[in-house]
């Protein structure tokens, strides 16, 4: 491999990693680095969806040996929506979805499934325990510094390191999240004989939302305050039974709620996402229905995961291009879960880049195409994600955020 011409991917999370297929399949020599010690050692939401052009951009982007390893992970996909009172457990609505002719039904992915799919192949190229401190520029190509003192050269450096990037601080000093003031609690809960017996499968047969709002004395006094919680069923057995590598079945689900809901201070309330999320769960439902409610009084607690919701601006700056540094994913256009299509942006923002690398090599022109098309696609993502987010819970537009430097 010739070290100076590699790409270096900062980040094996599912836009990093799918980046590194595509670049793969094209024969582009590259480096994936990785600062936890394996895939699955942080905690983040479980289920995936995939629809749209994004599925067949994936195709294109996977190698053969990936994609028939994808393909043996893929869970069930029902074809549907339901909505549900927080308070009595009713069905206020359910509706079959209705594909137009030749759209493909939406993929239903376990994020950590997904992830040991795309890294087949490359596990080579995938170095952990890496983390990133800086970058340095010169005539010739970029180098990496990590905090174990070692450094790596490479033609282009890719930011796909999360909503709290160390490249893009130091790529875009000045470039702010907005504070949504909302909050997302993920869980994951095994469907079992006892979760059968409280929540029939009947109930939360496909994607499903529960809705709470405020009482109307507390939403006289303190404003409305809505929760919500998202929910879907990830199943393998009755897909695929045969399979005895794949997770347990499981219902994934996320409770969305202002911060205004909850009685705590900055400190506190990030400190108990942190440390206790699923007890947060539990008492953000307390007078939740039996039925709904046993989701989180079955969760698996060492799999509950807390966090504030943050967000990219709708129009996102432009920023003039490096032929050396770029961003890809949450690095760049985090955005809230409501609208359901983080992962999405993200594997758009991997399948463009791979094919302008391809295509036009590595320049300021064609890392300037690259970040036109991602922001003109990760704009209608983050709108539409404020679309549902003011649906759900109430969030506020993005010119009424507060802007904040994570």
């Amino acid at each position: 491999m010739d070290l100076f011409n590699r790409v270096l991917i900062i980040g094996a999370g599912i836009g990093g990693l799918a980046l590194a297929q595509g670049l793969k399949r094209a024969n582009i020599p590259f480096t994936v680095f990785e600062r936890d010690d394996r895939l699955d050692s942080r905690l983040q939401g479980y289920r995936l969806k995939i629809a749209g052009e994004v599925q067949a951009k994936l195709r294109e982007l996977l190698t053969d040996e990936a994609w028939a390893k994808f393909e043996h992970v893929l869970a069930a996909s029902a074809e549907g929506e339901m909505t549900l009172s927080a308070t009595n457990g009713s069905i206020i609505a359910s509706r079959r979805d209705r594909l137009r002719a030749g759209t493909p039904v939406p993929w239903t992915v376990d994020r950590g499934m997904f992830r040991d799919a795309m890294v087949t192949g490359i596990e080579e190229s995938v170095l952990f325990c890496k983390q990133f401190v800086r970058y340095e520029l010169d005539d010739h190509c970029v180098k990496a510094v990590f905090a174990d003192g070692s450094v790596e050269r490479g033609l282009l450096l890719v930011g796909a390191d999360g909503m709290r990037s160390v490249v893009r601080k130091q790529f875009l000093p000045d470039y702010r999240f907005a504070d949504t003031g909302g909050c997302c609690i993920y869980g994951k809960t095994y469907i079992t004989p006892e979760l059968n017996e409280h929540f029939p499968g009947l109930r939360r047969r496909w994607i499903t939302a529960v809705l709470d709002s405020s009482p109307v004395l507390q939403s006289i006094i303190f404003g409305e305050s809505p929760m919500s919680m998202i929910l879907e069923p990830v199943q393998f057995t009755q897909y695929n039974n045969e399979q005895t590598d794949l997770p347990k079945d499981y219902v994934h689900w996320g409770l969305l709620f202002s911060r205004d809901a909850i009685p705590l201070d900055d400190a506190t309330l990030d400190e108990t996402l942190r440390s206790r999320p699923a007890q947060l769960a539990l008492e953000m439902t307390s007078e939740w229905h039996t039925s709904v409610r046993s989701l989180c009084e079955l969760q698996e607690q060492s799999l509950t995961s807390g966090m504030r919701v943050y967000s990219a601006s709708p129009d996102m700056e432009v920023w003039a291009p490096s032929p050396r540094v770029t961003l890809l994913g949450d690095a760049i256009h985090t955005m809230s879960p409501a609208g359901g299509v983080g992962a999405v942006a993200a594997l758009h923002d991997s399948a463009s880049l791979a094919e302008i690398i391809r295509k036009d090599r590595v320049s300021e022109t064609s890392i300037g195409h690259y970040e036109a098309k991602m922001r003109e696609f990760s704009n209608l993502c983050i709108r539409r994600s404020f679309r549902a987010g003011g649906r759900l819970v109430k969030m506020p537009p993005f010119e009424d955020c507060s802007l904040v430097d994570i």
